[in-house]
């Protein structure tokens, strides 16, 4: 392990899931595999080649040594030039996206699974004309049919691909293609990752939380610091019925935390022979925030995106981003319960997370968008307008988080609305929302607030 380099010694060192996400999110796993593939292809057709030796039974299409040979050092020197135009297309997409939206967004392009086997595909096809060369110049043959035919396919191959990249590169780089993307690769975390980390556990009813050891609670201190990464929920529930305690988080999946600061604490009639630190390994700590288990990680990176946009004068991206945001937010109030208990098969609880309230993740999406779009008038009305659309699709619990969210926008907009047409559109839509979470009443005390400012 120690005389690894650290770019790959470091993924045998993370636990299977992270280890998954990471090399996912890489760029050189799925290339690694083409070159793989380009050695073995390589090999079948030396072997092909040499000792089935099919120019000797067709007679057309074979190739001398010399043509073979020239053949090869002219598509070595083509391909190699396509992979450089590819790396140059890859750099000006990664430079434009971190200068112009979020650094974030490089992330999202190198994880892209196209982008990898476009990349992956050039890097085989050179790797196996290089074979090829090599072979060619140590090898003397009169005739070679499968070697030069094989080269060639592949070479058209590169080309096609290297059109088919270009195009990927505008399509993604289009923000409406970018903010659907992050929204439907949130969407399925939150289907395969989130649900089946906690929903199964999840209990709607306390029942004994055994408040008679709670005053005598433990904590436990991190031992080290950063982003709460990632927590083997399944495997705390069922130590923690082994060992008859109850374990309460103290903080959120993607908080960052010091050294020292309170992490878990843990009581019941076990708690005097607990193991701690079995206890602190299904917590892993890490140097950045992940989206495997944190939900409001990609409403952070769309709201960012958002905020990133009006910055550039660029309001139907941070609109086309906002829609995703209420679009997500609508898929996290269907399949997440608002429900800080877990517990195992027999409905005790065993874990007590950080309650999620449905207002927190208004504010986490839209709260930074709202904060620097005070004086965009525009921007307002397109929030108020998408908490509309949320608020017609929501159960009428989250009506009273939704209207406080709203109301409280309008209620800090910009003092100096001068034109009628912003002041009667933004009261318009707002009537709509109040309408459709039944604070009428409220309305009317906002709209003398905004006809007052003028």
């Amino acid at each position: 392990m120690k005389f690894l380099p650290h770019e790959m010694g470091k993924y045998f060192e993370m636990a299977p899931r992270q280890r998954k996400y990471e090399l996912r999110n890489s760029l050189w796993s799925k290339p690694l595999l083409y070159v793989l593939a380009a050695g073995i292809l390589a090999l079948i057709t030396i072997f092909i080649d040499l000792w089935i030796d099919l120019s000797g039974r067709i007679g057309f299409f074979t190739f001398t040594y010399d043509t073979t040979q020239l053949l090869m050092s002219t598509l070595i020197g083509s391909v190699l030039l396509l992979s450089a135009f590819t790396l140059n297309i890859l750099l000006v997409v990664l430079t434009t996206f971190s200068g112009q939206y979020s650094p974030r967004m490089l992330q999202d392009f190198v994880a892209d699974k196209q982008t990898q086997h476009f990349v992956g595909a050039f890097n085989g096809n050179f790797i196996y004309i290089l074979i090829m060369f090599l072979f060619i110049n140590n090898y003397q043959k009169e005739q070679f049919f499968l070697v030069p035919l094989v080269t060639i396919l592949l070479t058209l191959v590169s080309a096609l691909i290297f059109l088919f990249f270009i195009n990927h590169s505008i399509y993604w780089m289009q923000v409406h293609n970018v903010t659907n993307r992050m929204r439907g690769q949130s969407e399925a975390i939150l289907e395969t990752a989130v649900k089946e980390d906690m929903e199964e556990l999840k209990v709607e009813k306390t029942g004994d939380l055994l408040e008679s050891y709670r005053q005598d609670a433990i904590v436990v201190a991190a031992a080290q610091s950063g982003y709460i990464q990632l927590v083997d929920f399944h495997g705390m529930v069922e130590e923690a019925e082994k060992d008859e305690i109850i374990i309460e988080l103290h903080e959120r999946i993607g908080n960052f935390l010091l050294t020292g600061n309170p992490l878990f604490s843990y009581w019941g009639p076990g708690a005097a022979a607990v193991d701690e630190d079995k206890y602190s390994t299904f917590i892993l700590f890490g140097n950045k925030e992940l989206e495997i288990q944190d939900n409001n990680f990609a409403m952070s990176k769309l709201a960012e995106l958002a905020v990133t946009s009006m910055g550039n004068g660029d309001p139907r991206s941070a609109i086309s981003a906002i829609y995703q945001l209420a679009n997500l937010m609508q898929t996290i109030e269907s399949k997440i319960q608002f429900v800080p208990y877990l517990g195992g098969k027999d409905k005790q609880v065993r874990v007590i997370t950080q309650q999620q309230h449905f207002d927190d993740a208004l504010y986490r999406g839209f709260g930074m968008i709202r904060h620097y779009a005070k004086d965009d008038l525009p921007i307002i009305m397109e929030i108020i307008s998408t908490l509309r659309m949320l608020a017609d699709s929501s159960s009428a619990e989250f009506h009273e988080p939704i209207w406080g969210f709203a109301a409280n926008t309008i209620a800090n907009v910009s003092q100096d609305i001068i034109y009628d047409i912003d002041r009667d559109l933004l009261l318009t839509r707002l009537h709509q929302l109040a309408a459709a979470t039944g604070h009428e009443s409220e309305y009317e005390v906002l709209k003398e607030q905004v006809e007052g400012q003028n």
